[in-house]
């Protein structure tokens, strides 16, 4: 039983991870569309085009024709034009001669009116006209056209309930008569799953669907999408509610229409799970479209949540500038420690130059006292082999300075790595939690002091007596057991090394000027020896 419910809840991890997957897969793929919905309009304006083109070639019997397949390439793309070529339909003879064209053109021109937002106009017109005296297929798209108007009012209206529900119980009873007599079996399944949704039979309205995902066609694959869409949003299963207006949203672009409903709520849902670039970048779309077609209700969805996603997603711009600062003060103040570590590295290297020519010299000198003198060749020889040895002994700890400064060098570009590599997958929370750690630094200093004393105490083992031997007895120094040196030894171990400019002390050691400017004063204050007299006995220890 254990195993049982251990793999059920395995295989539902499996399936929400594949769903996911497929999710973001498809909003990939919707991307992409938003990208270049201009390619897939393409192909509509070529046709308009050609049609516009035919109409001053084209004999006068099929004149109507043509503006009837105008209207329908510009029909939930431009009401505009739309409307232009129902004018024009409307005027011919054939359409005034004929009773039943004429009502096809007026309830076209209803449509078109509902989409631009002109309810009152369009309600208008399908008052006027009598179901009763219509062919069955001009009644079908009677109903049809009534449905989507009172829907749409009804959506137009929601912040009013009283009639807004009034509205939606016209729009429920025109789905009744479509199904009683619509002849095409998807058409009237997908207004069937409608009403069955409206009724909340949401199972019911699901397996009727689903034996069209991969039937329907064009626009009938976006309706089936969108009420499957909306059935999941009845479930609360928000994930594949998103993944079918994924779907249909994907359908609209491609087929190049500019009035559509399921890009814009699926950005609003986009927003609500955080993914506020993708949500801004398909609601422009949706306005730029809406407005472009004139589609009044669509602008108005978008407009109410146009200002919220914008406003998240300027701040989402100005949270990105500001890591950007971020990083680059932090990359400029590793720069400029850089650029001081190798400063002072060539500083020493010029002061190693200069003891190494100085030895030069003297080795010269002892060479010719060697020749003059030749009962203390022994010593001098001696002190030659001293001098040679200090010079490898300091050529040795150049050595363990210079590969310390390229140990600084690489960790600051680990560092550095680290802080691209949080800003660029937007873990801010990280990224500055980062900038403020400063355990890399004062890890490093330790190491620094470390390294800088074992150094120090092998070029010069009694430094720590010789230096006490000139204080007072009550104020010697001794270092604590975990240390070599402390931070005065430090000090006063720099100025034996030549390094006597107080700024320059503290920048070595990392302290404020006032600092060290105390240490040294104390110190001189506790000396057995006048301030000239100590630091000279201090440059001979």
């Amino acid at each position: 039983m254990k195993n049982l419910t251990f793999t059920s809840f395995v295989l539902f991890l499996c399936v929400l991870s594949t769903r996911a997957q497929n999710l973001n897969t498809l909003l990939i793929e919707l991307d992409r569309c938003v990208e270049q919905k201009a390619t897939y309009r393409i192909p509509r304006q070529h046709r308009i085009d050609s049609l516009k083109q035919r109409l001053n070639a084209v004999p006068k019997s099929e004149i109507g024709h043509v503006y009837e397949t105008l209207y329908q390439n510009y029909s939930h793309f431009c009401t505009d034009s739309a409307l232009f070529y129902l004018d024009c339909m409307s005027k011919l003879p054939e359409t005034t001669a004929d009773k039943n064209r004429q009502t096809q053109v007026e309830l076209n021109r209803a449509e078109q009116l509902a989409i631009m937002g002109a309810y009152s106009d369009a309600e208008d017109i399908v008052n006027r006209l009598s179901s009763n005296k219509m062919s069955t297929g001009t009644r079908t798209r009677y109903y049809h056209v009534c449905r989507t108007i009172y829907g749409w009012m009804a959506d137009y209206m929601r912040n009013t309930p009283s009639l807004s529900n009034e509205l939606l119980q016209k729009t429920h009873l025109y789905r009744d008569s479509i199904i009683n007599i619509e002849q095409d079996d998807i058409s009237r399944d997908v207004v069937k799953a409608d009403y069955l949704l409206a009724s909340n039979k949401t199972a019911e309205a699901q397996e009727l669907l689903e034996r069209y995902m991969d039937k329907a066609q064009n626009e009938q694959k976006s309706y089936v999408y969108f009420i499957m869409s909306a059935i999941e949003q009845q479930q609360n299963n928000t994930e594949q509610q998103m993944h079918f207006l994924t779907l249909a949203a994907i359908e609209d672009l491609k087929r190049g229409v500019t009035e559509y409903a399921a890009l814009p709520l699926l950005a609003n849902l986009l927003m609500q799970k955080g993914d506020v670039e993708r949500a801004y970048n398909y609601l422009f779309c949706s306005l730029e479209d809406a407005n472009y077609c004139n589609a009044k209700l669509r602008s108005m969805e978008v407009s109410e949540v146009f200002p919220i996603i914008e406003k998240a997603y300027k701040q989402k711009e100005r949270q990105t500038r500001q890591t950007e600062r971020a990083l680059l003060l932090g990359m400029s103040v590793l720069v400029i420690l850089l650029v001081l570590a190798i400063f002072y590295l060539r500083n020493q290297m010029h002061k190693l130059s200069l003891v190494r020519k100085k030895l030069a010299e003297a080795n010269g000198q002892l060479a010719v006292a060697n020749k003059q003198l030749g009962v203390r060749n022994e010593n001098l020889q001696e002190s030659n082999t001293m001098l040679q040895q200090m010079d490898k002994v300091k050529e040795e700890y150049i050595a363990l300075f210079l590969d310390r400064c390229r140990k600084y060098i690489t960790n600051l570009e680990a560092f550095r790595k680290s802080l691209l590599r949080l800003a660029k997958t937007n873990q801010h929370a990280e990224l500055m939690k980062t900038l403020k750690d400063d355990t890399l630094i004062e890890s490093e200093q330790q190491r620094f002091y470390s390294d800088f004393d074992e150094a120090f105490l092998d070029l010069h083992p009694n430094f720590v007596q010789n230096f006490n031997a000139l204080l007072k007895p009550e104020c010697q120094i001794m270092p604590k057991r975990h240390e070599r040196l402390n931070t005065e030894l430090r000090i006063f171990a720099l100025i034996r090394l030549g390094v006597t400019e107080t700024a320059q002390i503290a920048q070595f050691l990392d302290y404020s000027l006032p600092t060290i400017y105390n240490y040294r004063s104390r110190i001189r204050l506790n000396s057995r020896y006048e301030k000239d007299e100590f630091e000279k006995k201090l440059m001979e220890l």
